[in-house]
C-alpha cells in the first residue's frame, strides 16, 4: 500500500527522528512512503487562535501538496484531528483520508519489534488523539507488542498542559499540569513516558529537563529503537 507521511511542523522542526522512526514503521508494515517535498503546515496553530483567514491560507498549502490517491499518515495526533475533521470544513473540500500512526499501523496488520523487553513504560493520551480521533487502544497493543509492560497512569486522559496556544496564554496554569502529568509517571514507577504527539511531548521533555523528570519519548521512536533509542 502507498503511504504519504505529514512531517507537521513540529515533527519538522523539532523531532525529525520521530517522523523518520514512523516512516520505518510503515516501510517495514510493507507500505510504500511517500515523502510530499511540497508539504508545509496544516494551519492548526492559526486556527486554533481564530485566525481562520491565516489558517485557511496556510491549509491551501496541505491541499496543493497532498494527493487523494493515497493515505495520509501523521505521527501526531492533533494534526491528524485538524486535517481530518478541520481542513476540509475550512477549506470547503470533501474530507482527506488521514490517519494517526498507530491506528494505521493496526490497519496494516502491524507488529512492533521487540525494542522495548523489560522494559516499564506509562503511556499519555493526547487530548485530540483521544478525543477527537477516538484512538486509545492502538498505542497501548503497540507498546506492548513491542515487549514493554505498561502500567497505569493516573489519569492518563488528562491533559499536558499544552494546548497549543494555552501553554503561551496561561504559562503557569501550563506549567503546573505539565508538572501534575510527570508526577504521576515518576508514581507510576514507570521508566519513561511515551505519547504521540509531538505538542505533548515538546511541552514535558521540556519541563522534565528543567526538573528531573523521568525521560518522554515519541511512540513512533518508541516502537522502531525503544525507549532509549531517541532524543526524548
Amino acid at each position: 500500500m502507498r503511504v504519504q507521511l505529514f512531517a507537521t511542523c513540529l515533527g519538522d522542526l523539532f523531532f525529525p527522528d520521530a517522523v523518520s522512526d514512523a516512516e520505518s514503521l510503515l516501510r517495514d508494515a510493507g507500505a510504500e512512503v511517500d515523502f510530499v517535498p511540497q508539504q508545509v503546515c496544516c494551519g492548526q496553530p492559526a486556527f486554533n487562535a481564530g485566525h481562520r483567514r491565516a489558517a485557511r491560507r496556510v491549509a491551501r498549502t496541505f491541499e496543493k501538496a497532498f494527493s487523494r490517491e493515497a493515505p495520509i499518515v501523521l505521527a501526531s495526533g492533533s494534526c491528524a484531528t485538524m486535517a481530518r475533521h478541520y481542513l476540509p470544513e475550512l477549506l470547503d473540500v470533501e474530507p482527506y483520508d488521514v490517519w494517526e500512526l498507530s491506528s494505521f499501523l493496526e490497519k496494516l496488520g502491524a507488529s512492533a519489534p521487540a525494542t522495548n523487553d523489560g522494559r516499564t513504560l506509562a503511556y499519555h493520551d493526547s487530548c485530540h488523539m483521544l478525543r477527537d480521533l477516538g484512538v486509545r487502544d492502538a498505542p497501548r497493543r503497540l507498546l506492548e507488542q513491542s515487549g514493554a509492560t505498561l502500567v497505569p497512569l493516573e489519569r492518563s486522559d488528562l491533559c499536558c498542559g499544552f494546548g497549543g496556544t494555552f501553554s503561551v496564554r496561561q504559562p503557569e496554569v501550563s506549567v503546573s499540569m505539565a508538572d501534575d502529568k510527570l508526577a504521576a509517571a515518576s508514581d507510576s514507577r514507570a521508566e519513561a513516558l511515551v505519547t504521540a504527539d509531538p505538542g505533548c511531548l515538546m511541552h514535558l521533555t521540556g519541563r522534565a529537563k528543567r526538573t528531573g523528570g523521568l525521560p518522554v519519548v515519541h511512540l513512533a521512536t518508541a516502537l522502531q529503537r525503544g525507549v532509549g533509542g531517541g532524543d526524548g
